[in-house]
């Protein structure tokens, strides 16, 4: 033990963080709801854990917040490194640790290895959201190879039994998986060089059965963009961690003498319930993370992509924008198949020139036609990847990441341009701009449409260079564009993270738009992000993914729940489609500018058959609750549904924001009265005893309004 113990506070509106340092490296040995008591350093050492047990060491070592072999710590260590097979153990101990407002910088060293390491841990007093991020340097004369540094190592509670982690695929992101926190270590490795199709690099680790409103929860997320490894630790001594960082392609990470490494941030939080943490966690990425311009409001898009794919023609194009005006759209964003040789998936990635023999004008009669219509004009590009049919891949094959000797497998028919190279960022950067100048460019849609597999230069590793080298472009392009908004799109939702939302502002979660598979989609989507940087379009009748056939009502209900917009062909709507979608889109506009702000709630629901959720403004005095009926409920009558976040004094005007009574009659003998009728009723009775439900058939949606009465 530390002959001087010494303690750091950093306190939130309702956390308290407590490092204490009793032996060579301090802990965090408390984080949770704050504490009223100015304690001492006496007083927490009297809670401290010190019982030992025959069978083990002859001494206590708690958790540190870099917890090393050299303590015989046997989980996961910070840090794995040597100097060509030598040196891997290492005594990191404290040397200085600074406190600054609400910051805690604690620096250790070990001379004898030549390593400097700091730690950096933020609370974030407003949100309550904690960062805590590591940076190692290399102060030897040789060079040392770094296999694991991980951003965080965080003791979690002993009561925690459980963890949530967020799993998919393409076209069905974000899908949920509940398991118990048994002895021994998971690990959710991700190697797919992004984020989040298969492992998204969010967790949620608490007490057993944690809900959405009751149970002791921790939220973390890795923010970064690339590989990474998320670790649950359950050791004999029954200590319980979390750990996560980057996962390094092997030799890929070598500090050369005076190098550093700052890994990515672990944001986390602790609370009651995984709806108080994801608030928290909306909170601080919209006031810490987000570019400035989300605070602004979020236009409706049309999306030219499942009304026309590949077939690009100008007259086309220009009637689907007169479509799409006439029923609401601010921004229309002409996507894949504009520039050279793009008339499939099969070439023309690289060339990012406009395609002469579609626009033999350029692109100026698509831009002026949607100017005309008071809208803004968005463009599609991706530009980290190639087709090998392409002039740039002809010009460049050595730009592509790859390893000399071993066929690269192809996805979508492409390959990953290795964007770390000074000319392959300045090609990107200067083909981007000069078309974001030249065509007045409001917005891009930034995609990416394959894995990073044999990720190399030819000989050495590169895939942790990628991500970097993709902030850094995207930092530069808004440098000279500083108007230009860019949205994250990766095959849909794989790249979602709080890193790329430092540089961009809205993903697109799914490719797959079809609102019962959506629902799901968008529930584990917005666990961890706020609604409105997450796209959500109205598709066509038929989802282009899955056949399934819905009606205009279920689908502008889903798409309500993000950023509104269209990925349909507005030209083949009725006339009573037309009405019918430019109801849901005032909708939009006359909630928006409070829902950027919102509180968002998963509601539970006693079915199965059934997904709630809902956002309540600032003040508690507006608020819309969606219910999506994905299957059939196995009650005849669907009983009560409490509403959260309202304010129980407060009396609500209680509607049907949706206009589908009449789909929904052929069901109820008998329907609820303020599904025809709003009725005045209060805030506590809405959340104590609920919205008597209509019955619901499957594949039907409601939407749920809820307004303050001002003349109470």
């Amino acid at each position: 033990m530390s002959t001087h113990p010494a303690f750091w506070r950093l306190d939130g509106a309702s956390t308290t963080l407590l490092v204490v340092q009793d032996h060579a490296v301090p802990r965090l040995f408390w984080c949770g709801s704050k504490l009223n008591e100015q304690v001492e350093i006496d007083t927490l050492l009297v809670h401290s854990d010190s019982a030992l047990a025959f069978g083990g060491l002859d001494g206590v070592t708690p958790l540190s917040l870099f917890p090393q072999a050299s303590t015989a710590y046997t989980g996961s260590p910070a840090l794995n490194a040597h100097r060509n097979g030598t040196q891997f153990a290492h005594n990191l101990t404290t040397s200085r640790v600074e406190q600054k407002d609400n910051s805690l910088t604690i620096e250790l060293q070990d001379t004898n290895a030549g390593l400097n390491l700091v730690l950096c841990l933020t609370l974030d007093a407003d949100s309550d959201v904690a960062k805590l991020t590591t940076t190692l340097t290399n102060t030897a004369q040789t060079a040392l190879t770094v296999d694991w540094l991980a951003s965080a190592t965080l003791p979690m509670p002993s009561p925690y039994r459980e963890c949530l982690t967020q799993h998919g695929r393409w076209g069905l992101e974000n899908q949920t998986h509940r398991r118990s926190i048994a002895p021994g270590r998971i690990d959710i490795s991700n190697l797919h060089g992004r984020t989040s199709h298969e492992h998204a690099p969010n967790l949620v680790c608490g007490t057993a059965g944690f809900g959405d409103d009751s149970g002791d929860v921790m939220f973390t997320h890795l923010a970064w963009s690339g590989n990474f490894s998320l670790r649950v630790e359950r050791l004999s001594n029954g200590n319980i961690s979390v750990q996560s960082g980057i996962l390094f392609l092997p030799g890929e990470c070598i500090l050369q003498p005076g190098e550093q490494l700052e890994t990515p941030a672990v944001v986390f939080t602790r609370g009651s319930g995984m709806n108080q943490c994801t608030q928290r966690f909306h909170r601080y990425i919209r006031s810490s993370v987000l570019p400035a311009w989300t605070r602004n409001l979020r236009p409706i898009h049309a999306n030219s992509w499942e009304a026309l794919y590949f077939d690009h023609n100008v007259s086309a194009l220009q009637s689907l924008i007169d479509a799409a005006a006439g029923v609401g759209a601010e921004r229309f964003v002409l996507d894949d198949g504009w520039f050279r040789h793009r008339r499939s998936d099969n070439a023309g990635l690289g060339d990012w020139f406009v395609d002469e023999t579609i626009y033999p004008d350029g692109l100026h009669p698509i831009v002026e036609h949607v100017r005309r219509h008071g809208m803004q004009f968005g463009l599609w590009f991706e530009p980290e990847m190639i087709n090998a049919d392409s002039d740039l891949y002809r010009a460049h094959p050595e730009w592509v990441l790859q390893i000399d000797g071993v066929e690269t497998p192809l996805a979508r028919n492409q390959l990953v341009l290795d964007i770390a190279r000074q000319d392959v960022s300045d090609y990107l950067f200067e083909r981007i701009t000069s078309l974001v100048h030249e065509y007045a460019i409001d917005y891009i849609k930034w995609d990416q449409n394959r894995d990073l597999v044999l990720a190399g230069d030819g000989s050495r590793a590169r895939a942790a260079a990628q991500p970097r080298a993709l902030y850094q472009l995207i930092q530069r392009i808004l440098a000279v564009c500083p108007s230009l908004e860019i949205e994250s799109c990766a095959s849909g939702g794989a790249r979602a993270d709080l890193a790329i939302l430092e540089h961009t502002g809205r993903v697109w979660a799914s490719d797959n738009i079809d609102p019962i598979e959506r629902a799901r989609i968008q529930q584990g989507f917005l666990r961890f992000m706020p609604p409105e940087i997450m796209g959500a379009h109205v598709g066509h009748k038929s989802a282009h993914l899955t056949g399934r056939v819905t009606s205009l009502h279920t689908r502008a209900i889903v798409a309500l729940q993000g950023q509104f917009g269209f990925e349909l062909d507005a030209r083949r709507l009725d006339p009573h489609d037309v009405i019918t979608l430019q109801h849901y889109t005032q909708l939009y506009k006359n909630n928006r500018h409070w829902l950027a702000q919102s509180s968002y709630w998963q509601v539970s629901t006693f079915s199965k058959a059934l997904i709630s959720s809902g956002q309540v403004d600032e003040s508690q005095d507006h608020a819309l609750f969606s219910v999506v009926a994905i299957g059939n409920m196995h009650a005849t009558r669907p009983g009560h549904l409490p509403l959260k976040g309202l304010d129980p004094h407060k009396r609500y005007s209680l509607t049907l924001e949706s206009i589908n009574v009449a789909d929904l009659a052929p069901f109820n003998k008998i329907i609820p009265a303020w599904c025809e009728n709003q009725v005045s009723t209060s805030g506590e009775l809405l959340m104590k005893i609920g919205v008597p439900l209509p019955v619901m058939p499957p594949q039907s949606a409601l939407l749920i309004g809820c307004h303050r009465e001002f003349n109470q």
